[in-house]
């Protein structure tokens, strides 16, 4: 398990065409291909900010927590999550006028931006899923000592799944078990402490701290803070014959190959 404080995270400052963001590296590093997690936050919070059409070689995750924008044609705001299998294209990402933040969730590196239109021929198949849905983090916090699960993506047979979790002040909760392809915690609101052996509280995880489970990795117990906190707890599919799905088939992957962007940037 791995848990990162937002003040932990690693801030790179990206200058585009149509102005400057951050990226903000929390496990991992984007633009190589090695088999390691990824997760980062892509901070293009200005006006008419874009990612044109691209899929990836990887099964992933990305929850929109800051701003506003389109992922293709829905609208997402805060904190809206997508996910994608592994080889399905998705975009354009269009900003409105204050630009979009975003976390991207992968279990293995991506193996590159492969760019759309113009790489179909490097799709081993027909597109996958693309699943899209809502955590209301608007609401007043559960009563003191209370949580609230909420089962966010319809259930499935690989073990794919999103589940909200809210606590009030002081609430404690042992996280749902990572039975299928690992799993990330990203504290939303609020702030939680990890506990770790011996019943001791651990590192404490504010707003945008994430917390990486390897599948069939015991689950952190957490305790909320005075306000209490909510928790999207996304995971990934179990590895099968899918393409992409396998971080073991991926890990043969030659590390030289990584497919840039066409302005020749990564992620």
């Amino acid at each position: 398990m791995q848990s990162v404080a937002s003040t932990e995270a690693k801030e790179v400052v990206v200058t585009r065409a149509g102005g400057t963001g951050r990226r903000v590296d929390y496990i991992g590093s984007p633009g190589i291909i090695d088999e390691n997690p990824q997760a980062f936050l892509v901070d293009r919070l200005y006006p008419d900010a874009r990612i044109d059409p691209h899929f990836h070689d990887i099964d992933q995750f990305q929850i929109v927590v800051e701003g506003a924008c389109r992922m293709g044609k829905k609208a997402a705001d805060a904190v809206t999550f997508q996910y994608a299998d592994a080889y399905t294209p998705y975009g354009p990402i269009v900003g409105e006028q204050q630009g979009f933040a975003f976390f991207t969730l992968r279990p293995i590196a991506s193996g590159g931006f492969f760019a759309m239109p113009g790489n179909r021929h490097n799709m081993p198949g027909r597109a996958g899923r693309n699943i899209a849905g809502w955590f209301d983090t608007s609401r007043p916090a559960p009563a003191p000592g209370a949580v609230v699960r909420e089962a966010l993506m319809p259930d499935t047979a690989d073990g794919l799944d999103a589940v909200g979790i809210r606590l009030g002040s002081g609430a404690e909760i042992d996280g749902p078990v990572s039975d299928a392809g690992g799993q990330y915690y990203l504290v939303c609101e609020g702030e939680v402490r990890q506990a770790v052996a011996g019943g001791q509280e651990g590192k404490t995880l504010t707003r945008h701290s994430l917390i990486h489970v390897p599948s069939n990795e015991t689950s952190p117990t957490l305790r909320a803070g005075a306000a209490g906190a909510e928790i999207l707890v996304v995971q990934f599919a179990r590895p099968s014959e899918r393409p992409g799905s396998n971080p073991k088939m991926l890990a043969t992957r030659d590390p030289t190959a990584y497919m840039k962007r066409p302005d020749g940037s990564g992620h």
